[in-house]
């Protein structure tokens, strides 16, 4: 075989392989892809579950435009219990504490497809948008008293149930505000035809207002002989209103604290995705 009948074989054959991974692929020229894209982490580096929704659109072989919806809930629960003794009397003590965390997302960006080579393709963008964090939290806290008399058995139960709205249990999250910025790169990997799956690395500016929460707390005192209750009263406090009402049913205001922030943040979010070509 001469050199240039040599040659003209392997230009056929490579002309003939790309075009079959390209075709394989469905190079996205004017199409849709709807794709799953998950963060395995939050901004503080903390494992949450966070997925997003995200949609592009090709406006041609290289340039392409993304919107996205995310949602992402965390909940923290802590038990602690601990048995003793009160002169004679076996005394049970329980907390329970739950944070909850929302996470809503929008989304809004901008792709540079910068090299494909047929089954990897490599990527490269800016996306802004809306991102808030929500919180709120229960504590439950309860000692439980027992005394064996000869006839009866009396328990004294002393309880503090807490609701919290807009905050952490222990006020250090409040709820967030904000809009966000990022610039990211990515890789996609063609499993077969259309399907997809594909990694991201993004650097994220973060900023907005925050607001104070605010919590109701119950104070209860209960005695009960036999299980029967003889004897039960209760205090409550709204920290919004800074109103008290007593065990009396008496009512004391207090004061009424107001706290209001900025947060300005800089993180990595890293994320997996799987998507579909229409």
């Amino acid at each position: 075989m001469t050199m240039k009948k040599l040659l003209f074989v392997v230009g056929l054959a490579l002309t003939t392989l790309t075009a079959s991974a390209q075709e394989e692929v469905g190079l996205p020229a004017g199409l849709f892809t709807l794709e799953w894209k998950f963060n395995p982490f939050d901004y503080e580096s903390k494992p949450v579950k966070v997925a997003q929704l995200n949609g592009r659109l090709f406006l041609n072989d290289n340039q392409a435009v993304r919107m996205g919806v995310g949602v992402g809930f965390d909940r923290d629960t802590d038990e602690n219990s601990a048995n003793g003794t009160e002169g004679t009397s076996p005394v049970l003590s329980s907390t329970k504490t739950t944070n909850d965390a929302l996470t809503l997302r929008f989304s809004l960006g901008y792709e540079y497809h910068f090299a494909n080579t047929g089954r990897l393709d490599f990527y490269g963008g800016l996306e802004g948008g809306y991102l808030g964090r929500f919180f709120s939290a229960t504590k439950e806290y309860s000692t439980t008293q027992t005394q064996i008399e000869t006839t009866s058995s009396i328990t004294f139960n002393d309880y503090v149930n807490t609701e919290y709205n807009k905050r952490s249990s222990d006020g250090d999250k409040l709820n967030e505000n904000g809009i966000f910025a990022s610039i990211f790169t990515g890789i996609d990997y063609y499993i077969y035809k259309k399907l997809y799956i594909g990694a991201e690395l993004g650097v994220t500016f973060n900023t907005g207002k925050k607001k104070n929460g605010n919590y109701t707390e119950v104070t209860g005192h209960r005695e009960s002989i036999n299980g029967s209750i003889v004897d039960e009263r209760v205090k409550k406090y709204s920290s919004e209103t800074g109103i008290t009402t007593n065990y009396d049913g008496t009512t004391t205001q207090g004061p009424v604290t107001e706290t209001k922030g900025t947060y300005t943040k800089v993180y990595i979010e890293p994320s997996i995705r799987i998507g579909w070509m229409f």
